[in-house]
């Protein structure tokens, strides 16, 4: 068990890719940082047989979630730790879970890495990412502390890049999917050590030798080290905007979409919208095999399996390209969907979205905890107490980063 008496008080570390050759490797040595407090392991995948190889694992763990065993294997070294457990692809997650001191990405797919580089730029929070290259035997990790004129993931990024980047269609959840590295162990471990060396130095406060907008490079096959500076792309595609992002003060279910349009709309020209980046609604679903449809009006990444399969002949529905809306408005939904709660439209706790007009476009994000919403007013009726919603309350929160 680690000791946090008398040290640095506990920080938040999001870990995306978990599991994986690196990230199996760089749990424990989050698990024994002194000033890591809580730790959120994020990974969609169950661990196979021909993991074994690569990651740190055992057998008895093949079958099992990744970020279960993970999580489990942190509370065994540090049983003080408070390590959340999130079995999804991170495009899918909302994003206020991602808000933390240092977000650390141990990722394969490019487009997920793309996704993690701009959630840490709108929450402002700094990022390490690391990657391994098998072939070459070469490891690497970047680290970026986002700002307006600090370089981000995408400003080292050309054409090529882009037309790399893995596709992602509706029908597959709205994620995508890359081919595994297959990188050996120890190469992992070694790309693991130093994202643990630049995170550990970053949470104590080491800033002057942390390698801010640098990339560390090991050549393990010639035995060779290099450090690449990095520079602000006047031309890069990502506009490098740092949300302000304020505590919506309601539950999902504790407010609806015609309420909440209402609660914003100051009158001026133009209709008030609601929308989450890079997370589009579907308004219907329709069956690839028999072409029945069924209105929706929910967002694409919360759709569970059950809820696109066709009632009529039980195969899967997908939303098609023109069945994807990527903002809401009272005057493009219909009356029914306006008196929907948020959670109805697949909204969940944590969820940032964004409100306003095309010239103002404010970010809030729905209550987490009781701590997050306002208590609810009571009001006796008929010698019984009933809640009663309060209208919403509108403060504004920092993320943890931009408390340092």
């Amino acid at each position: 068990m680690v000791n946090q008496t008398s040290i640095t008080p506990a920080k938040r570390i999001v870990v995306v890719g978990a599991g994986g050759n690196i990230g199996s490797h760089l749990v424990p040595h989050l698990a024994r940082m002194p000033n890591a407090g809580h730790v959120t392991l994020i990974d969609r995948d169950v661990y196979e047989a021909k993991n074994l190889s690569s990651q740190d694992i055992s057998p008895g763990d093949v079958g099992k979630r990744k970020v279960g065993v993970q999580a489990r294997r942190m509370r065994r070294i540090n049983h003080e730790l408070q390590a959340e457990a999130i079995f999804d692809a991170v495009e899918r997650v909302p994003l206020g879970k991602l808000k933390a001191d240092v977000i650390l990405a141990c990722l394969d797919s490019r487009i997920a890495r793309q996704h993690v580089s701009q959630f840490a730029w709108r929450l402002g929070v700094p990022l390490i990412d690391s990657g391994v290259e098998p072939t070459s035997l070469l490891a690497r990790v970047n680290v970026y502390v986002p700002g307006p004129e600090s370089p981000c993931l995408e400003c080292a990024w050309d054409d090529r890049d882009y037309e790399a980047l893995e596709q992602t269609y509706p029908c597959a959840g709205f994620v995508s999917n890359a081919a595994a590295t297959n990188a050996p162990s120890g190469l992992g471990a070694l790309a693991a050590s130093l994202q643990a060396i630049e995170c550990q130095k970053l949470l104590s406060g080491q800033f002057e030798s942390v390698a801010v907008s640098k990339q560390v490079l090991i050549d393990a096959a010639h035995h060779r080290h290099y450090v690449t500076a990095f520079r602000r792309n006047p031309n890069c595609r990502f506009d490098h905007e740092v949300w302000r992002i304020r505590s919506l003060g309601f539950f999902p279910s504790e407010i609806t979409l015609g309420q909440l349009l209402a609660r914003f709309n100051n009158g001026a020209n133009g209709a008030t919208s609601l929308s989450l980046d890079g997370k589009p609604f579907v308004p219907r679903l329709t069956c690839v095999t028999c072409e029945s449809t069924r209105s929706t009006w929910r967002l694409g990444c919360s759709l569970t399996e059950n809820q696109t399969r066709c009632t009529a002949c039980g195969h899967p529905m997908i939303a098609a390209g023109f069945d994807l809306t990527e903002r809401l408005t009272a005057e493009s939904v219909p009356p029914n969907v306006l008196a929907r709660p948020l959670a109805n439209l697949g909204l969940r706790r944590g969820d940032v979205f964004g409100i306003g007009k095309d010239d103002r476009v404010d970010h809030y994000e729905v209550a987490v905890d009781r701590e997050d919403a306002r208590p609810r007013e009571l009001k006796r009726v008929k010698g019984r107490v009933r809640h009663r919603r309060p209208q919403p309350r509108l403060c504004a929160v920092q993320s943890h980063a931009s408390k340092k």
